[in-house]
């Protein structure tokens, strides 16, 4: 659920990246329009961009990051498709709890049970959102796509909190 709820900020963070290297390579960001008739352009600005894309690398950067942003989005509707199968109880408990970021006396709101029963149904909800994604051909992949952010997460932490010296 934690792979699930980043996702989102995962592919903003994409969306950033590929804006990032299309400025590195647009040849008119930045230049003044001013209509003067013998302004600054530099010949075909299509060319110019595909030769400095090639020659920084930036296409096959483009496509790695439009790759990812595709595997995301893959993964968001095949987890989203399994918590639709979930009752209206259980899939309110976890997207309070996992996307919203509430506090189970927040959940407890909009899903009237004690904090303890909250915290049942949540285990009950996530075992059936696991058993219906083991079901799942593609089930290994998105399971080992979770483990990696997870232990990027965990190192990015560590170091953060100093624990990691590079």
């Amino acid at each position: 659920m934690k792979y699930y709820a980043d996702i989102p900020q995962r592919i903003e963070i994409i969306r950033r990246q590929c804006a990032a290297l299309n400025d590195e390579i647009d040849p008119m960001r930045g230049m003044g329009a001013d209509g003067m008739p013998h302004g600054g352009s530099h010949g075909d600005s299509t060319a110019m961009m595909a030769c400095k894309m090639e020659e920084l690398g930036i296409g096959e950067r483009l496509r790695q990051l439009e790759q990812q942003r595709a595997v995301l989005l893959g993964d968001q509707r095949i987890i989203q498709g399994q918590m639709n199968r979930l009752d209206s109880g259980h899939n309110m408990i976890l997207t309070e709890f996992y996307i919203s970021h509430k506090k189970w006396h927040e959940v407890k709101q909009k899903v009237p049970y004690s904090v303890q029963h909250l915290k049942y149904l949540r285990n009950v909800a996530l075992a059936q959102l696991g058993s219906g994604l083991e079901r799942l051909p593609e089930c290994g992949a998105l399971l080992s796509r979770a483990l990696n952010v997870r232990e990027e997460r965990c190192r990015a932490d560590a170091w953060a909190e100093g624990d990691i010296i590079l």
